[in-house]
C-alpha cells in the first residue's frame, strides 16, 4: 500500500462529502435525535432535602447528618436566627423540616444527658424530607455520642440473572436510546455516506482513474479512513451533546472501533455492488434496518433461538459491549465472543469487497 496515495484519495473524499448536502443531513439526524433525548429525557436527579436549622452555638449535627446521608440525598441547610424563623420557613414550605438545637447540645449528647432537640415538621401528611430526616436522625445522634451500632451489617452482592428489567434499571431508558442512536449514527456514515461517495465515482467513471493511480487496497483503505474519520468526530460530538460518558472507556472505544470497521466494509461493499446512486438510495435501507433493528431487541426477553440469531449480528454484539462499557458492569459479558463475531464479519465482508471491486474493474 502507498500512504501518499491513500491520504490523497481520503482528502478528496472528505472534500466531496462536505459539499454534499445529503451527507450533512445524514450526519445531523442522529445528532439531533441525541439532543432530543437529552431534553425530553433528562438524567434522574437525586432527591434534595432542605433543612431549616437554628443553633445557639456551634454544632456538628449537620456534618453528622451529611455523613449518614452520603451521596444518595442532597442535604441543604438554611441557618436561621431563631426557632420562630425555623417554624416560619417550614410553614411556608421553604424547608422540608426544621431543627431547633439547644445550647450545649453537642457536649450534652457526648455526656449522655439526653438534650431536647426540637424537630419541626409540617402539619398533615409528612413530606418525604421530614420522613427521611426522622429516619437518619437517630443514626446521626448515635454517631455524635460515640455509640456503637446495635448490630453489624455484612453486605453481600450477587450478580442477578440478566433480563430486560435489570438492563434497563442499570442503564436507564435514556442511555439505552442514546446508545441505539450512536449505532445508527455509525451505520448512517458507513452504509449511506461512504457508498454514496463510491457509487458516485463508479457512475462518473472516476473510480477507474483512482484504480489506475493506486492499487485496490489503496482505494479501499482510503475509503475506510474517511469513514473512520467521520465516526471519530461524530461519536464524541454525540456524547458531548447528550452529556454522557462511559464507565469503561477502553471497552466502549473498542466496541465503537470494531463496529465501525465492520460496517464501513459493509457500506463499501454495497457501494461496489450497485450501479447508480438512485439504486443505492433504494437498497441501502435494507442493510440499515438489518444493522439497527437487532440493537433495540438486546434488552428484551426474547426466546433463546431468537437471541442466538440476533447474537450472530454485529449490531447486537456491539450493543452488548456498549451497554457493559457504559455501566462498567458485565451485564452481558462474553466480550471476546462479541469481538470475535464482529471480526469474523469484517474478514468476510472485506474479502468479498476486494473480489467485487476486482470484477468491476475487469
Amino acid at each position: 500500500m502507498h500512504s501518499r496515495i491513500i491520504f490523497t484519495i481520503a482528502l478528496k473524499d472528505l472534500k466531496d462529502a462536505v459539499r454534499d448536502g445529503r451527507i450533512l443531513i445524514a450526519l445531523l439526524m442522529p445528532l439531533g435525535l441525541g439532543l432530543i433525548y437529552n431534553v425530553a429525557m433528562p438524567e434522574a436527579q437525586k432527591p434534595s432535602v432542605t433543612v431549616a436549622i437554628t443553633t445557639s452555638d456551634a454544632t456538628q449535627l449537620p456534618n453528622a447528618l451529611r455523613t449518614i446521608a452520603g451521596s444518595s440525598v442532597n442535604l441543604k441547610f438554611n441557618n436561621l436566627l431563631s426557632g420562630a424563623a425555623v417554624r416560619a420557613q417550614v410553614e411556608a414550605k421553604k424547608a422540608d423540616v426544621g431543627l431547633v438545637v439547644p445550647a450545649g447540645f453537642d457536649a450534652a449528647v457526648i455526656a449522655g444527658s439526653a438534650p431536647t432537640l426540637v424537630v419541626v415538621r409540617p402539619t398533615g401528611t409528612s413530606t418525604l424530607g421530614a420522613i427521611y430526616m426522622a429516619s437518619v436522625l437517630d443514626g446521626a445522634l448515635r454517631s455524635m455520642a460515640g455509640q456503637h451500632a446495635p448490630a453489624v451489617m455484612a453486605a453481600e452482592t450477587v450478580q442477578p440473572a440478566r433480563d430486560a428489567a435489570s438492563v434497563m434499571a442499570n442503564l436507564g431508558a435514556r442511555k439505552y436510546l442514546v446508545l441505539g442512536t450512536l449505532i445508527m449514527l455509525i451505520a448512517m456514515i458507513a452504509i449511506y455516506i461512504l457508498p454514496v461517495l463510491l457509487t458516485d465515482e463508479f457512475e462518473k467513471k472516476t473510480a477507474d482513474a483512482l484504480l489506475m493511480v493506486g492499487a485496490r487496497s489503496d482505494v479501499v483503505t482510503a475509503k475506510v479512513l474517511v469513514g473512520l474519520i467521520y465516526i471519530a468526530v461524530s461519536v464524541p460530538l454525540l456524547l458531548v451533546a447528550t452529556q454522557m460518558a462511559p464507565a469503561n472507556v477502553p471497552l466502549f472505544v473498542g466496541a465503537v472501533a470494531a463496529l465501525s470497521v465492520t460496517l464501513v466494509g459493509l457500506g463499501l461493499l454495497l457501494g461496489a455492488l450497485v450501479r447508480t446512486v438512485s439504486q443505492l438510495n433504494t437498497w441501502s435501507t435494507i442493510p440499515l434496518l438489518l444493522v439497527i433493528m437487532p440493537v433495540f431487541f438486546v434488552a428484551l426477553d426474547l426466546p433463546s433461538w431468537m437471541q442466538t440469531a440476533m447474537g450472530a449480528t454485529p449490531g447486537d454484539q456491539a450493543m452488548r459491549l456498549l451497554v457493559d462499557g457504559f455501566t462498567g458492569q458485565a451485564m452481558y459479558g462474553g466480550w471476546m465472543l462479541a469481538f470475535g463475531v464482529m471480526a469474523a464479519w469484517a474478514v468476510m465482508i472485506y474479502a468479498v469487497l476486494i473480489r467485487t471491486i476486482t470484477r468491476r474493474e475487469a
